[in-house]
This record gives structure tokens, C-alpha cells and sequence, in this order.
């Protein structure tokens, strides 16, 4: 009876274990938040990019397009450069598109409205490898996202409130770019470390259960 109830218990832990370690749901990260998919305005939106950047992609995960009379193109790098939007390698005009990111690597995309990429509306998406194989990897340091002037091109950021940027002409300095308020934590993110506590929470009651059903 003892070696049962040893038995027992030992493929309760390891059904423990193997919830624990389970890979953990895909994340779904709507893209430019609450903006959606659209060109960014003048007044100092944050870049796709930047965007992109705050976010750590995995494979698997999936980016959610929100737009309305517009599309979303995944183009080549070369093509992404160009904003070129002729030969793309996907297209998409449903106004919802979900694309979940197969491998590793840069994502290029862009909007294929004429005129909308060179005002700001593309995105590189880059999907790294998972944050358990890379802890050992120093962070990079935050910069401050760049905005986006008047023409629809992005400004590049101070790095320092006290130092000026020269844009433009030789001989014109720019004012310094405020700091921008601080951003909310990608969605995705934590749906990520939702799934792993609900995979601990249940199995942790099947070890329960298991361990009642022995001693009774």
C-alpha cells in the first residue's frame, strides 16, 4: 500500500511539472494600441516602430491589425525601404487581420494605401528567441520613441533635455523633444505570464485532489 500511495504521488508531481513548463499561449498584441492601424498624426504619435520595439515578440504570437479603409502589406526589407507597395508577399484588407508570426526574424509591413508608408504608417517586427533561452543577455537601456514632424517623417530623439538636436539645414537647431509620459505594458505580455499562473493554479489542485484521494 505504501509503494502505491508513492506511486501515486510522484505522477502527481510530475503532472505538476509538466503543467509548469507547458508552453504557455500565444500572446495577441493589437498593433498601435488603441489608434489602430492608421497614419500617424502630427502631433507627436508614436512611431510603429517604437511601438514594435516595446514589445518582445515570440513565435507563435500574433499581431491584430485594426484599420478601416486601409490594408496591411508584408513586404520585403528592400521593399520596406522603398515603401513600395507593387509586388508584395501578402496582402490583407479584411480591416481585422490577425498574422501570427511563423519564425524567427524580421516582420516588414506596410500600408498599401499610396502615400500612407512615407508618412509613417510601416513597421518592422522583430521575433527573438524565448526570454528563458536569453536571461543571461544584458537588457538594452530604454531610448526615448521618436515622434513624427510635420511631414509624416520621424524626428530623431534628443538623448539628452540639455543638449539640442540639429535637423535640417546646416546651422538650423531644433528644440529638444520632451520626454514622453510613460507607456502601458503590452497586453500580450500579460496574457503570457496569465497563462503560465493558471497552469501552476491547476496543477496544484490535481496534486491536491490526487493527495485526498491517497490518504482517504
Amino acid at each position: 500500500m505504501a509503494s502505491l500511495r508513492v506511486a501515486v504521488f510522484a505522477a502527481s508531481c510530475a503532472l505538476l511539472a509538466a503543467s509548469v513548463s507547458s508552453a504557455p499561449a500565444p500572446a495577441v498584441y493589437k498593433v498601435g494600441d488603441e489608434r489602430g492601424w492608421a497614419v500617424p498624426s502630427a502631433n507627436g504619435t508614436e512611431t510603429y516602430n517604437h511601438w514594435a520595439k516595446r514589445n518582445r515578440f515570440q513565435v507563435g504570437d500574433i499581431l491584430n491589425f485594426k484599420y478601416a479603409n486601409d490594408s496591411v502589406l508584408l513586404v520585403s526589407h528592400d521593399d520596406y525601404k522603398q515603401c513600395s507597395t507593387e509586388k508584395p508577399v501578402s496582402r490583407f484588407t479584411g480591416g481585422d487581420t490577425k498574422f501570427t508570426l511563423d519564425g524567427l526574424g524580421p516582420f516588414y509591413f506596410v500600408s498599401g494605401v499610396p502615400g500612407h508608408c512615407e508618412k509613417g504608417q510601416r513597421m518592422i517586427a522583430r521575433v527573438r528567441m524565448p526570454s528563458s533561452l536569453t536571461a543571461g543577455a544584458p537588457a538594452a537601456a530604454p531610448g526615448m520613441p521618436p515622434t513624427v514632424g510635420a511631414g509624416g517623417a520621424p524626428r530623431p530623439a534628443a538623448s539628452s533635455p540639455t543638449v539640442p538636436s540639429v535637423a535640417g539645414s546646416a546651422g538650423s537647431v531644433s528644440t529638444p523633444t520632451p520626454a514622453p509620459s510613460p507607456l502601458p505594458q503590452a497586453s500580450g505580455a500579460s496574457s503570457r505570464r496569465a497563462s503560465v499562473v493558471s497552469s501552476i493554479v491547476v496543477g496544484l489542485a490535481v496534486v491536491g485532489v490526487v493527495t485526498l484521494f491517497v490518504v482517504a
